[in-house]
């Protein structure tokens, strides 16, 4: 999940993966007997949109609309499932396109009601009279953007963040090309960025904590620049599970769990090797920290 300005909407729905993604919805509505793209678009999308202009639907509400509109055009609003030996039929999932007009730039997630979630023509939720931008376009701007934030990367870095495919990736680096910087270090795989002055990276903080899913464990591809490959599966678990971590002088030393008490809060850290004392002090002053942003007690327990 990635949160991002209203400005850079465009810049990650249209060029981010979501071509990779309609082959999947050309399949499945061809084998619920759906028409192709312009047609789901023509007859389905935009008449949604129409229906809900200047307001928000909920995820019932837009099935709703999509099973009486499809069943008007004489198609199949829910898809009829056998049952083996009962004669009565039952249905599956209705079509809602809510994912393909999201992948569309069409449709965009306007907060919740409830259970559900709602619903908002993005016309509607962005800020009136922005037009359109080529996807092309957009693709080109979302990798200058990561390779802005996190450069100098690789052609895998960027592939792996951004899930584009590969010739994608070469198209964008090709229109990038007269203003980034490439240098192949001792690796001897090109590594792009736009500093065109080079200077010495900062000293890392001796101790950062950091949360769950944290965009540096989520942003590279090669993690050996933070993390030994023999940490790797004690950071990365099963499920898409990404823990919490604790970096020293800039590679990852620890993880760590919170659990709540009566108390406040006790902080279970996990070392992934020896720490001395000078660094636990490290750990224990940032979780002092941590707790007065938290405006809780926060004990800090070695494992």
């Amino acid at each position: 999940m990635h949160t991002i300005p209203a400005k850079d909407y465009y810049v990650h729905v249209l060029g981010g993966p979501g071509r990779r993604f309609q082959p999947w919805f050309d399949n499945a509505a061809k084998r619920r007997g759906i028409p192709d793209r312009d047609y789901r678009v023509q007859f389905l999308y935009q008449p949604l949109l129409d229906h809900i202009k200047g307001r928000t639907i909920t995820s019932n509400e837009v099935k709703q609309f999509m099973v009486e509109r499809l069943t008007q055009r004489g198609l199949q609003g829910r898809r009829k499932l056998q049952r083996g030996w009962s004669s009565k039929p039952t249905y599956g999932p209705a079509w809602t396109g809510v994912s393909e007009m999201s992948h569309l730039g069409l449709l965009v997630n306007a907060g919740r009601k409830g259970s559900e979630s709602l619903w908002m023509s993005s016309a509607d939720y962005l800020a009136a009279g922005r037009s359109v931008p080529d996807p092309e376009d957009c693709m080109v701007e979302l990798v200058r953007k990561y390779i802005e934030c996190y450069g100098p990367v690789s052609r895998g870095d960027i592939a792996y963040w951004s899930y584009l495919l590969k010739k994608d990736v070469d198209m964008a680096l090709e229109a990038l090309k007269k203003d980034l910087t490439k240098e192949n270090f001792h690796s001897g795989e090109e590594y792009f960025s736009f500093d065109k002055d080079p200077r010495e990276a900062p000293e890392p903080l001796s101790a950062v904590i950091l949360p769950e899913f944290d965009s540096l464990m989520m942003g590279y591809k090669d993690k050996s620049r933070f993390l030994s490959q023999d940490t790797v599966k004690k950071v990365f678990g099963r499920l898409a599970a990404v823990n919490r971590t604790i970096l020293l002088d800039g590679f990852v030393a620890a993880t760590w769990k919170r659990k709540k008490n009566a108390a406040g809060m006790i902080v279970d850290v996990s070392p992934l090797r020896t720490l001395k004392a000078g660094e636990r002090r490290s750990i224990e002053e940032e979780f002092a920290t941590y707790a007065d942003y938290q405006r809780t007690k926060v004990s800090v327990e070695f494992k």
